[in-house]
This record gives C-alpha cells, sequence and structure tokens, in this order.
C-alpha cells in the first residue's frame, strides 16, 4: 500500500461520485486533500472586469468551505492554500513525503498548462502524478471513434455513439480519510484576500444569489428535489437545455455534482421522455468536452473550430461597452445583460439572444461576449461557454 497521497480538488469539488478521490483514499495509508485558490482566475481581463467576477468567487467560496465540513465528517479535512497550484502543490508533496499526486484531468489551456508545469516541478522529487477523467458521462475510450474522429454536430455525434452508449455505476464517496499528523489546514479566504471588493456584490446581488449557495451538499438537495417535483411527477420539461434552465449546471461547473450522478438519480426513469430531455443535454454537454479536446485553442479563436479565417469581425470597444454596459438600442438584451450582472444567471434563450445580438446583430468580435459571459455566468464551464458561442457566431459546431 501506498504511504502517502496529496489529492489536489480542481473543477471536482465533492466526495460523492469521485473516482479520483476514492482510488487515493482506497490505496493509499493516508491522503492530503488540497485546494488552491489561484489569483490569476481572479485577475482582471483588458477590459476591466474579472476572468471570474465577484458572485463566481464567492460560490466557489461556499463550495470548497462545504467540501472542507464534507470531508471533515469522514474524519479528514482540507488543506487551503492562495497561490500558483504548479508551485504549492509541489511544495506540499515535498513537504508531506507524498509518493504520488492524483488529481482530475482537465482539458482547458490554462489548466493543462499548470498540469505540465506541476508535473516538471516533481520530476526531480520522484513524485508521480496520476489524471483521471471525471467531466462528462463516459471516458475517451468509450468513444466509438478516435478524438481526432469527432463528429462536427452534435445529432452526428449522438447517432454514432447510441448503440455504445453506456453510463458506468456513480461510485460511492469514501467511510472515512486518514490524514498524516501535524496536518495543517489552514484558513478559507475571503475576497479581499482575493483582491476582490466585497462591496463588488451588491445588495441586490446577495438577495438574488441567496437561492444557488455553493457545494454538494446544496447540490445533492437541488437534484433530489429536481427528479421529484419534475421527472418523478410526469411535469413536462419545458427546455431544451434543461440542465442550465433548472438550475443544475451551477454546480456542475465546479464539480459540485458530476454527470454521472445527475445520470444515476434519472436511472428509474430513462423511459420517460423528460427524463430523455436531461440525458440528451447531458449528451450535448459532453460533446462539447469532446469538442474541446478535439479542437483545442482553435475554440477561443475569432475563426473558431471551422478556422473561418475570412470572417470579420469588429474591434471597436466603444461599441462593446454598449452591449456591457446594458445600452444597446434593444431593450430586451439590455435586460438580459442587467439580470446577469446582478443573478450571475441567465436561461439558456437569454444567453443565445444576447450573444446573438453582439455577434451577428452588432458585428463585434464574440471572443469578447464569450470572456465576458466567462467573468459574470456562476455556472460558466469553458468547453460549454465557448463552444456555444462557436456556434452563435457560426465558427462552430451546430
Amino acid at each position: 500500500m501506498i504511504h502517502r497521497i496529496i489529492y489536489w480538488f480542481r473543477n471536482d469539488l465533492r466526495i460523492q461520485d469521485n473516482e479520483a478521490f476514492f482510488a487515493a483514499t482506497e490505496i493509499a495509508r493516508e491522503v492530503v486533500p488540497v485546494y488552491v485558490f489561484d489569483p490569476r482566475q481572479f485577475g482582471k481581463t483588458k477590459f476591466g472586469f474579472r476572468r471570474a467576477g465577484a458572485l463566481r468567487a464567492q460560490f466557489l467560496l461556499e463550495s470548497v468551505l462545504d467540501l472542507r465540513e464534507r470531508l471533515r465528517e469522514k474524519g479528514g479535512d482540507l488543506l487551503i492554500r492562495v497561490g500558483e497550484p504548479e508551485k504549492i502543490v509541489a511544495e506540499l508533496a515535498e513537504e508531506y513525503g507524498a509518493q504520488y499526486i492524483y488529481t482530475s484531468k482537465e482539458i482547458a489551456p490554462d489548466e493543462t498548462s499548470v498540469e505540465t508545469s506541476l508535473s516538471k516541478n516533481i520530476k526531480i522529487m520522484n513524485v508521480d502524478i496520476k489524471l483521471f477523467w471525471m467531466s462528462t458521462l463516459g471516458g475517451v475510450l468509450d468513444l466509438p471513434f478516435s478524438i481526432a474522429k469527432l463528429p462536427l454536430d452534435f445529432p452526428d455525434f449522438q447517432e454514432q455513439i447510441k448503440a455504445h452508449f453506456k453510463v458506468k455505476p456513480a461510485i460511492v464517496a469514501p467511510e472515512k480519510v486518514i490524514l498524516p499528523q501535524g496536518y495543517e489546514a489552514g484558513l478559507i479566504p475571503s475576497l479581499p484576500m482575493l483582491s476582490i471588493d466585497p462591496l463588488e456584490i451588491e445588495a441586490s446581488q446577495q438577495t438574488s444569489a441567496i437561492s444557488v449557495k455553493g457545494g454538494e451538499t446544496t447540490a445533492l438537495v437541488k437534484l433530489q428535489s429536481f427528479v421529484e417535483e419534475i421527472i418523478r411527477s410526469g411535469t413536462a420539461v419545458n427546455s431544451g437545455e434543461p440542465i442550465i434552465d433548472y438550475g443544475l449546471s451551477t454546480w456542475l461547473s465546479l464539480g459540485c455534482l458530476s454527470p454521472k450522478s445527475i445520470y444515476a438519480a434519472l436511472l428509474p426513469y430513462h423511459e420517460n421522455s423528460e427524463a430523455q430531455k436531461v440525458i440528451t443535454d447531458l449528451l450535448q454537454r459532453d460533446f462539447s468536452h469532446w469538442t474541446l479536446l478535439r479542437h483545442g485553442s482553435r475554440l477561443f479563436k475569432p475563426g473558431g473550430i471551422k478556422h473561418e479565417i475570412n470572417k470579420r469581425w469588429l474591434n471597436e470597444l466603444a461599441e462593446f461597452e454598449k452591449w456591457t454596459n446594458a445600452k444597446t438600442e434593444n431593450t430586451e438584451v439590455n435586460a438580459i445583460i442587467g439580470k446577469l450582472v446582478a443573478t450571475g444567471n441567465l436561461t439558456a434563450a437569454e444567453r443565445t439572444l444576447a450573444a446573438d445580438y453582439l455577434a451577428n446583430e452588432m458585428g463585434i468580435n464574440w471572443t469578447w461576449g464569450a470572456m465576458y459571459y466567462e467573468s459574470f455566468l456562476t455556472d460558466y464551464n469553458v468547453s460549454g461557454n465557448w463552444s456555444r458561442w462557436n456556434h452563435i457566431a457560426g465558427v462552430g459546431s451546430v
């Protein structure tokens, strides 16, 4: 048995159906759970708004606090640090004499860059890193084709995987977590410690965000109520994107809830057409992840995954700020942007309408709008957000 493993939590802030964390607790005598707040995630963009705004930061703080409490119930704890994860996690591995670092595998460029830097930093320590893919219903090896042959369009993807679609059961939470002696957990930072002024969250925003509390505990309650009140009761799911419109995406974004947990909760109702709508939406979410894995950085460029280099966009900051300041000629769009800033939440239709207006009516560089959504949407996830903008701008999948 391995003596000690550092478990680095990233976008998997849960203990239920967390394959990587469960594996660490099974194979090691002691596990050191760690979460690192990376200040780079809260820095200002060239437009003045943050990469992750105050509401997103607050939701993250709540989710990490809930994770710590759930770990303590298992006899463990969560070590908290603020800084660059690639340096801090390596230092902790050396400090605690760990043989391995276990963590979730990410696919966005910033996250993979951190993984690469961490691997380099621990190479001389004789510490290995093991990455677990946990972001989708299945792994890349479960697909009936290589990722290089991923269909461009979701309907084609859905058709090709239909005969091969199988989801493994969700994994239970570990029975207990054993910490090393002398474990120094550290304090969960406040917003000012992340260089965010609490006044950035106005009173109206605080009121709007009360029902959206971060953490696995709230996520599981939300999932149960959704299944009971909508699926089991036979209520119609009046949405093509129910994961967003019924709020589950908020907890999925940080991994407080896993896609397999949603699928498992729907399992008794799979013959139900309303449950099938949610499963289709989960597959659409998977498709956006595979799209990012397949196309990489092209997803973030104006030409999109179609590499539309001849399609021109306006880089007019004054016009863009009309959109961000809710001062366009379209009152409906203005109301949507106002709602986004105040609540951190939009319906799928609202996201599409405001994005379509910026890209196709105003002709503004759509990547700017995608960055704005990244800052303010509480349920922001890289692949879903940027795939949506690719599609709306006519440079991505359909």
